[in-house]
């Protein structure tokens, strides 16, 4: 410890506690907020979350079709084709459609079951 450097003691300058309240509350005074810009702030707030609310609601008037809705059901994969089946009155005929629309070209190649050769 001997052989560090001594420092001289530091010493505040004259009257800087004294005058060390006043300057702090000159700073703090001299920021003056408007209020008013809070207000406005808020207010630009609840426009835009009204606006938004209002595109939501018109969005939401729209009726889908009952087929719309089971695609949109279907297409989200919440119900699956064993679902639609079982709601079906008669899910032969549904499948007969079904396929009738997934394979068109298939009757045209149908013949009767002769002894063509």
């Amino acid at each position: 410890m001997e052989q560090l450097p001594k420092f001289k003691e530091f010493k505040a300058p004259e009257g800087y506690f004294e005058q060390l309240p006043d300057r702090i509350l000159e700073k703090t005074s001299a920021k003056k907020s408007n209020p008013w810009i809070k207000y406005a702030a808020a207010a630009a707030l609840i426009l835009s979350l009204g606006w938004w609310q209002l595109g939501s609601l018109s969005n939401q008037n729209e009726q889908l079709s009952l087929e719309e809705e089971a695609l949109l059901y279907i297409e989200s994969n919440q119900w699956t084709a064993e679902d639609v089946l079982s709601m079906a009155e008669d899910p032969n005929s549904l499948l007969d459609q079904i396929i009738q629309e997934e394979m068109p070209l298939e009757g045209l190649f149908e013949y009767e079951e002769e002894n063509w050769f």
